[in-house]
């Protein structure tokens, strides 16, 4: 299925309200619902992102990213220029993050391949079982060149706010 087509069928009300669908690479895929520790690392990077980033950027909490001709993945994070057009959605993003609780797989390896190919520069993995986040940048194609793991105890530098992996953790 093209995204086209996705929104389509979104606009007209086909699918239910409790639907949790996402358009991955043409195919529909089930969201599955979000754990305790899940909606508090989304919950915690909102607080720090949103007031951070007032007038700079924008940050799209689990809202739609138009990711080429065949995905509409709804990223946890998305942070977008603040000039980006309000009337469709976004086609790419300055930083996407994914909370991983029971997707680590398809976050690392789909959505990865999704945003590398519309050129997110940087991506992360926030697997919420160990505490590990994979950082991707230098996207190429589909793929990413460069990955790499942090732990609690790191900083990392999301679009100029500093976040204490840690505290997303406590």
């Amino acid at each position: 299925m093209r995204r086209v087509e996705f929104d389509v069928l979104v606009e007209r009300g086909v699918f239910g309200e409790d639907d949790r669908l996402q358009l991955l690479d043409g195919e529909l895929v089930i969201a599955r619902p979000q754990g305790v520790a899940h909606a508090r690392i989304v919950e915690a990077l909102n607080e720090r992102l949103m007031p951070a980033l007032i007038g700079r950027a924008r940050v799209r909490v689990q809202l739609p990213l138009a990711a080429g001709e065949h995905s509409e993945p709804e990223p946890d994070i998305a942070v977008v220029p603040a000039d980006a057009p309000r009337d469709r959605h976004p086609e790419t993003a300055l930083l996407v993050i994914e909370v991983a609780d029971t997707s680590l797989t398809l976050d690392l390896g789909r959505k990865a391949g999704i945003y590398a190919a519309v050129g997110v520069p940087v991506y992360w993995v926030i697997d919420t079982s160990t505490g590990v986040v994979h950082v991707h940048t230098d996207p190429s194609g589909s793929v990413y060149g460069s990955v790499r793991q942090c732990g609690r105890a790191d900083e990392l530098d999301a679009v100029g706010v500093r976040i204490r992996l840690g505290e997303l953790f406590d």
